[in-house]
């Protein structure tokens, strides 16, 4: 165990509700009790007419040209989602600033919810401005015709799912002579600066942003919301520091969401097996505001759409649409197993067509040499990995147990590289990473990567929080992409950091401990297919007290190049693949009728207790290095795109009923 884990688990870690300071205030948000209404009154509380006319929204688009509405800090004319931001209220004492919540009056004209993508496509605009509620439309591919044997159509849903970190969103915000300092749970402390210093209208050098010990994420904690907006307007306006600390039913209204997505699919092919196509619509509910990510998730999905399939017709139009619910998010793949679903469900509707083995069927699209897809994706030959992986797992068995199979890729979100800093200090090596751990232990790869490089102990060995004044520039994690980039941008650093120590004839780790040298690194990098990994998934399933389906085992056979720590990636494999699972069994956000959402509990959420856990079979391949110096490849979001085909197909096959909707509804099933 290091250093870093046992800190946690003896009870010393310093999380954003640790941090306090004298005369702090507690702010406390009121929010929409309609999921689509006009405002017609707030009384009580900081409202939006209080605050200064440049601080509209949360935040500018990146990319010029948009066409979507961002979200305002807080709701003025109409509320478009339940627990939508209204009012703010705070006090120096926790309670009584929960209690003035109850003292704020707000009168609503109630309006009719929009609250699927079919009641979009269908209904009156949600913003007036606007036409229609497409937010944006994409083509992806080719136009093409092709007279084929055959031809299957299928509708695919996967719902919303909450990220349900362990520990919800928090901030401390504390303006002081000059500067705004924010300490937060987060996955970027740049993400939060460079938002807060664009709507705020700060020089980027009056805020520091400092990571507090943070409990989990899952895409969650990478954006600015409008909480961290108003704590931090509100402490530039009194001086004084202020803490905002999310409750769990204000995670489930208004923390963003993930996935959300619908597929119409036609997949053409020959009696063979051989497919000669694909084409349909991906439709992604962005919720009442969007931002890039949201807005370009149709065309995500579709890039990512034949897999590691050698399909050479693909034409995909994409379309995100507006709803009366909170906006969308990432969530742990953000796109990746959206688009692995809806391949892979339609591989095996065609395999059960024309009647073969669904291995067979994707061995005989699998390429045996480097591929672009018509989408632009670049691949290296798979079916080699495939064929190893169906020995590995031992597919002849568990195909006696009716197991469900897919394959798929992890894109890693290198895009913008990363940087890391070394610091000899006091005797040991403090290092800051620009993608900020929560738990995905990359203390691990660090200790090793400098213990491969300058012999240090690896005792001595510690990794920092996120810090934008030790390290100035950087990204974050999500996507798959720490152990490619900061490993990256660590592995150069200690390099530099050696490179400066043989200058000086130190030559040793006795004496470089002894120095006070330091190094930094920062490099941008673009997504090189040896930085793709190949994912093949197996589950079996089974009835569990004469009721209801189960993921019993799962079996994993995944390319992680190079592991920089295979305890690291075994966890974070293990853990992707029973949120995959339970994406499949329960896992959603729903909503009732009047846009309100029915889960009012952690549990209610649908989530996997650890007794319900499956039994995990999980080999790490190496098939081939990425083109970085450690070789190594994504790996924390592999679970997520492998499981839920997988465990789809197994429950397909127990039941013997179509399954194109996650998580399961029973009473199609039944």
């Amino acid at each position: 165990m290091s250093e870093r884990t046992e800190k946690f688990f003896l009870g010393k870690g310093r999380f954003v509700d640790d941090i306090t300071f004298p005369d702090m205030l507690y702010l406390e948000i009121v929010r929409s009790t309609q999921a689509h209404a006009r405002i017609l009154s707030v009384k009580g509380g900081l409202t939006a007419n209080d605050l200064p006319l440049n601080l509209t929204s949360t935040g500018e688009s990146y990319r010029r040209g948009r066409d979507y509405e961002v979200e305002p800090v807080l709701a003025k004319e109409k509320a478009l989602y339940y627990g939508q931001p209204v009012s703010a209220v705070y006090d120096r004492d926790r309670y009584k600033a929960k209690d003035l919540v109850e003292t704020v009056e707000i009168s609503y004209d109630e309006l009719k919810p929009v609250l699927s993508i079919e009641e979009s496509l269908n209904s009156a605009p949600i913003h007036e401005s606007r036409k229609d509620n497409v937010v944006s439309k994409f083509e992806i591919g080719k136009r093409f015709s092709l007279d084929s044997v055959v031809k299957l159509s299928d509708q695919l849903y996967i719902e919303r799912v909450l990220p349900n970190p362990l520990e919800t969103r928090g901030i401390v915000a504390y303006y002081n002579s000059g500067k705004l300092n924010v300490w937060i749970s987060t996955q970027s402390v740049y993400s939060i600066k460079n938002g807060l210093t664009r709507i705020l209208g700060l020089d980027p050098s009056d805020i520091n942003v400092y990571q507090a010990d943070t409990g989990g994420a899952f895409g969650s904690k990478s954006a600015v919301y409008p909480e961290y907006v108003i704590a931090c307007y509100l402490s530039m306006k009194t001086k004084q520091p202020v803490k905002w600390i999310e409750s769990r039913d204000e995670h489930i209204s208004s923390t963003r969401p993930g996935r959300g997505a619908k597929a119409e699919l036609q997949i053409y092919g020959d009696r063979e097996g051989r497919i000669k196509g694909i084409e349909g619509k991906i439709y992604v509910d962005v919720g009442a505001y969007a931002d890039d990510l949201s807005s370009t998730s149709p065309s995500w999905i579709g890039y990512q759409i034949t897999g590691p399939y050698s399909i050479e017709n693909v034409f995909i139009e994409g379309y995100s649409v507006y709803t009366n619910k909170a906006p969308l998010g990432p969530y742990r793949g953000a796109g990746r197993p959206e688009a692995a679903f809806f391949i892979e469900r339609m591989m095996d509707m065609y395999a059960d067509h024309i009647g073969i083995d669904p291995v067979e069927l994707r061995l005989k699209n699998l390429p045996e040499k480097a591929f672009e897809s018509p989408t632009g994706l670049k691949l290296l030959p798979s079916k080699v990995f495939f064929e190893d992986g169906i020995k590995k797992i031992g597919y002849s068995e568990l195909k006696k147990k009716n197991a469900g199979i897919s394959f798929g890729i992890l894109l890693p979100a290198v895009f913008g590289g990363e940087s890391a800093k070394i610091k000899v200090e006091n005797g040991i090596i403090k290092v800051w990473l620009g993608g900020n751990a929560h738990w995905q232990r990359h203390e691990l790869f660090a200790k090793r990567i400098l213990k491969e490089i300058l012999g240090i102990p690896e005792d001595k060995v510690f990794l920092m929080n996120g810090d934008t004044i030790e390290l100035q520039k950087g990204i974050g994690t999500w996507g798959s992409r720490s152990a490619i980039t900061a490993g990256n941008a660590l592995y150069k650093a200690a390099l530099l950091l050696k490179e400066k120590a043989q200058k000086m004839n130190i030559n040793d780790p006795e004496n470089l401990l002894k120095s006070d040298l330091s190094s930094e690194y920062y490099e941008n990098m673009q997504l090189d297919p040896t930085m793709i990994s190949f994912l093949l998934t197996a589950a079996v399933a089974e009835i569990q007290d004469s009721i209801k389906p189960v993921i019993k085992e799962v079996w994993a056979y995944y390319d992680v190049g190079e592991p920089l720590s295979e305890e690291a990636v075994y966890g974070q494999i293990t853990g992707g693949l029973l949120m995959g699972v339970q994406e499949v069994l329960s896992e959603a956000l729903k909503y009732d009728s009047k846009g309100k959402p029915i889960p009012e509990t952690l549990a209610a959420t649908g989530i996997a207790y650890s007794i319900n856990a499956p039994k995990y079979h999980v080999q790490i391949a190496t098939f081939g290095r990425s083109n970085t110096p450690h070789g190594a490849k994504g790996v924390g979001e592999a679970g997520t795109v492998g499981a839920p085909p997988a465990a789809a197909r197994a429950i397909e096959n127990l039941l013997g009923k179509r399954v194109n909707r996650l998580p399961l509804d029973f009473d199609l099933l039944a």
